[in-house]
């Protein structure tokens, strides 16, 4: 009976030795792989310090000349910047070991992108970090996604805007033709019981296309919630009554929606849009020149059996009086941009067209708003904030296409 104990003893213990030996394997293993991921991390962060996403950069022509090779539809300017983003980040394989997978450029991309970064199955969601105006705050956080992080852990410690892992799930399986960042909105307004209309208007707004500081993502969750909440208000007025929470802000840091109606929202915005549309401005104030070039089209036009000459000018904004003044005449808020203008973040365009009819034979059309850092046409409202014409929008599209503008339009 004692050697019968004594040998099931035996078998115990050395099944609890195999066990912690196991453990401890595996433990081992888990470091080696924590360790291999910091690194990885540390170097990824490095690549972005020495090469960040707005910097000009040129694909090395060896990577180049495999890329047209494998995947000639990728060496497209379309593709550019997001390659050059995409190699400066440590890779995980080979290049010359890629097989790509799909036909269209999109799916070879994500197919490269697959290859190079990622060491499990990657939503395709995140790959349109590489594409995304606001590359230079969420390709980290696609690249630690991809080699097999936690998207609410990065998001903790290393991403501005305040995710729960709710919305970072959300996120993730956000359809792949949304932008990242769109993906990030749509996941706080879901979250917030918001409206989809409600994300249409917000993803256009100045504070829904750019990640801000933690302090200022946090504000403006608050304000997503508080709109979300104010169910019956027009979405149209969302991104005026931004501008205007912006600038009461502005004056005073402490500033919240805690308590805010949406009647007593609306009647202040409605008063500081009258006081800015009343404003005195010094015409001698000046706005720093984006480099743009002006537009001059001749274009005819069939009206009441006659052919009619109309000659369209698109002239940058470049004085506080004209700013406001554009304002004035075309009844909206764009004299709130003033402080982007000044800083060079954005500028002003006014769209006229000359055809010798009515009073003065010369008519304001259309207002831009450029992204200068970006070089993009983010906004284009006529009077009242109506949205462009057909007819307009072709003579927007070639000036723009003179600049080398991306056309970006969201709400005004």
């Amino acid at each position: 009976m004692g050697a019968v104990v004594s040998k099931k003893n035996k078998e115990e213990g050395s099944s609890r030795a195999r066990y912690a030996a196991l453990q401890k394997a595996r433990k081992e293993a888990q470091a080696r792989e924590a360790e291999a991921r910091a690194l990885r991390e540390a170097a990824i962060a490095n690549a972005l310090r020495r090469s960040p996403a707005r910097a000009s950069t040129r694909l090395p022509g060896a990577i180049e000349s495999v890329i047209a090779r494998k995947a000639p539809r990728l060496i497209d300017p379309r593709y550019g910047r997001a390659l050059e983003r995409l190699f400066a980040l440590p890779g995980l394989r080979s290049l010359e070991t890629w097989k790509p997978r799909g036909k269209s450029a999109e799916t070879l991309f994500r197919s490269l992108a697959e290859h190079r970064l990622a060491k499990f199955p990657t939503p395709a969601i995140v790959w349109n970090a590489f594409h995304d105006d606001a590359a230079d705050k969420l390709v980290g956080l696609a690249a630690h996604v991809a080699g097999g992080g936690s998207l609410y852990e990065f998001v903790k410690t290393r991403f501005e805007v305040p995710l729960t892992r709710k919305m970072c799930h959300d996120l993730l399986a956000t359809p792949a033709e949304y932008k990242l960042l769109d993906a990030v909105r749509r996941a706080q307004i879901r979250a917030a019981g918001g409206s989809a209309r409600l994300f249409e208007t917000w993803r256009g707004t100045h504070h829904g296309r750019h990640v801000g500081t933690e302090n200022e993502e946090v504000f403006w969750a608050s304000v997503i919630a508080w709109f979300a909440a104010a169910a019956m208000l027009d979405p149209r007025e969302v991104p005026t009554l931004c501008d205007y929470i912006a600038h009461r802000r502005r004056e005073d840091a402490s500033f919240s929606m805690k308590g805010r109606s949406a009647l007593a929202m609306l009647r202040g915005m409605r008063e500081w849009h009258q006081a800015l549309t009343n404003e005195k401005v010094v015409s001698s104030k000046l706005f720093p020149m984006s480099g743009l070039s002006s537009g001059t089209f001749e274009d005819f036009r069939r009206e009441s059996g006659e052919t009619v000459k109309q000659i369209w000018r698109i002239r940058e904004v470049l004085t506080a009086k004209a700013l406001a003044e554009e304002g004035r005449r075309m009844g909206h808020c764009v004299y709130s941009y003033a402080w982007r203008i000044e800083r060079g973040d954005t500028s002003i365009w006014s769209v006229q067209m000359e055809d010798g009819r009515g009073e003065t034979g010369n008519w304001h059309m259309v207002t831009l708003e450029v992204r200068n850092d970006l070089k993009r046409l983010v906004q284009a409202r006529g009077r009242f904030n109506r949205a462009m014409t057909p007819h307009e929008t072709r003579i927007v599209t070639r000036w723009a296409a003179e600049n080398r503008l991306a056309f970006a339009l969201g709400a005004w």
